[in-house]
C-alpha cells in the first residue's frame, strides 16, 4: 500500500523586468506556476537588474541549489551555472537574457526532497527586439553604440538603451543613454561622459510600441575589447652617421592598458626604391621605452616612417600614425623613368626636325627662280672654236 505524496515545493513565480523609473520602461508578464494539490506554495521572484532568485523565509522550507542554464547556441553546449542558496536568495553572476533562461530550484520541505524547474522568456513580438547592438570607445573619451531596426518591428518602434556595471551582482542602478542617435526610432547611442562606465558593461535595449509588445536585447561587453586604439604619439626619428632610432609613447586608452598589453608595427621606406621592392613591416614587442634601431648608414637617402598599435590579446589595431620623413629630401629618378625620358626627348626632336625639313621645302618651292649667270670665257672659247672650224673646211 503507496504512503500519501510526499511533499512538494510548489512555486509561485513572478517576473518582472524593471529599470529607472521611465515611461517607456518595458515589463513582462508575470509567471505563475502552480499545484492546487498542496497547500504549502513558496513565492519566487526572479530580478533580471541583479540576476537572482527571491523567496519568502520560512523555517519548514530550505532551498538549498540553484541552477540557470542558458539555452543552446550553435557553437556550444548550454551553459549551467549551479550556486548555492545564501539568506533566501540565489544570486548569480551577471549573464545575457533575451535568449531565454531555464531556471532550477532544489531544496526541501519539512525535510523531504522539493525540486521546480521554470522558464525566464523573453516575451513580445517575435523579431521585434533591436539586432546587432555593437558599442566603441574611441579617443579615449566617447562611446557609441548601434543597433538596427527588428525585422518584425512595429512602424511605431521606439528602441532605448540603459547600461549597468556587469561586474557586480547588484546595488548599481541602470544609466539611461544620454544622447540617442538616428530619427525617433533610435538606431544608437553615444556617451561623452566615461567616468562611470564600467569596465564590464551590461547593455540592455528595449522597446516600445502601440501596436504590439517589443521583445529587448542585452549583451554583455568588457570595455578593453571594444576600444578603438588610438595611434602611437610622440613620435620621433635621430640618426648617427649608421643607425637611426625611433622612439614613440603607448597611445592614451581609457581602459587601464599596461605597456605589456600592446605591441607595435614599424613601416619605414626609402623614397627612391623601384616599384615592388618596399621594406616590410616590423613587429615589435612593448617596452617601457619603446624604440627601434635600424641600419642607414649616410649619405642618407629619404625615408617615409609610420607606426600603429594592436593590443596583445586580440587582433585589434590602431590606425596608422601620420606619415614621418627624414633623411635627405631628394632622391634620384628612377632607371626605367629615366629611360622613358630619353626615349620620349629622341621622339620629339626627330618629329621636330621632320617638320623643320618640309616646311623649308616649300619655303624654297615658293621662291622665284634666279637666272643662271652665263661664263664669258667659257663663250667665246666656243665662238672662237667655230669660226676655227670654219676657215679649215674652206681651205679643203
Amino acid at each position: 500500500m503507496m504512503g500519501p505524496p510526499l511533499p512538494c515545493l510548489i512555486l509561485l513565480l513572478c517576473f518582472t523586468l524593471t529599470f529607472p523609473d521611465h515611461s517607456h520602461a518595458m515589463e513582462l508578464p508575470a509567471v505563475t506556476l502552480s499545484d492546487p494539490n498542496f497547500a504549502l506554495a513558496l513565492d519566487v521572484t526572479f530580478d533580471p537588474r541583479t540576476w537572482s532568485l527571491y523567496w519568502a523565509c520560512q523555517e519548514n522550507i530550505t532551498v538549498t541549489s540553484c541552477v540557470a542554464t542558458e539555452p543552446l547556441l550553435s557553437e556550444g553546449k548550454p551553459r549551467h551555472r549551479r550556486i548555492r542558496a545564501r539568506k533566501c536568495v540565489c544570486q548569480f553572476q551577471p549573464m545575457v537574457l533575451h535568449r531565454g533562461l531555464t531556471l532550477e530550484v532544489n531544496g526541501t520541505v519539512n525535510h523531504q526532497p522539493a525540486y521546480r524547474k521554470l522558464n525566464y522568456v523573453n516575451a513580445g513580438l517575435e523579431g521585434s527586439a533591436a539586432e546587432n547592438v555593437t558599442c566603441i570607445i574611441r579617443n579615449a573619451s566617447i562611446m557609441t553604440c548601434n543597433w538596427g531596426v527588428g525585422p518584425s518591428a512595429p512602424d511605431d518602434v521606439r528602441y532605448f538603451l540603459y547600461f549597468r556595471d556587469a561586474s557586480s551582482r547588484g546595488g548599481v542602478a541602470a544609466r539611461e543613454c544620454p544622447t540617442y542617435l538616428g530619427t525617433d526610432t533610435h538606431h544608437g547611442c553615444r556617451v561623452d561622459d566615461l567616468s562611470l562606465l564600467p569596465h564590464r558593461i551590461y547593455i540592455i535595449v528595449t522597446g516600445v510600441s502601440q501596436e504590439a509588445e517589443v521583445r529587448f536585447h542585452d549583451v554583455i561587453l568588457n570595455s578593453k575589447l571594444i576600444e578603438q586604439l588610438s595611434p602611437p604619439s610622440d613620435v620621433t626619428v635621430t640618426c648617427n652617421a649608421s643607425h637611426c632610432e625611433v622612439t614613440w609613447s603607448r597611445p592614451r586608452t581609457w581602459a587601464r592598458l599596461s605597456f605589456r598589453d600592446f605591441h607595435y608595427e614599424v613601416d619605414v621606406q626609402r623614397q627612391d626604391v623601384e616599384p615592388g621592392s618596399w621594406n616590410p613591416m616590423v613587429r615589435i614587442s612593448s617596452e617601457e621605452q619603446n624604440h627601434f634601431i635600424f641600419l642607414s648608414p649616410e649619405p642618407r637617402p629619404g625615408h617615409v616612417l609610420r607606426l600603429r598599435a594592436g593590443d596583445v590579446r586580440s587582433e585589434r589595431w590602431s590606425d596608422w600614425s601620420p606619415p614621418l620623413t627624414f633623411g635627405c629630401q631628394e632622391s634620384r629618378i628612377p632607371t626605367m623613368n629615366l629611360y622613358l625620358l630619353l626615349a620620349a626627348g629622341t621622339l620629339l626632336c626627330t618629329l621636330g626636325l621632320g617638320l623643320l625639313s618640309k616646311r623649308f621645302v616649300r619655303t624654297c618651292e615658293l621662291l622665284p627662280r634666279i637666272p643662271e649667270i652665263r661664263d664669258k670665257v667659257t663663250d667665246n672659247d666656243q665662238v672662237n672654236s667655230e669660226i676655227l672650224r670654219k676657215d679649215i673646211l674652206q681651205v679643203l
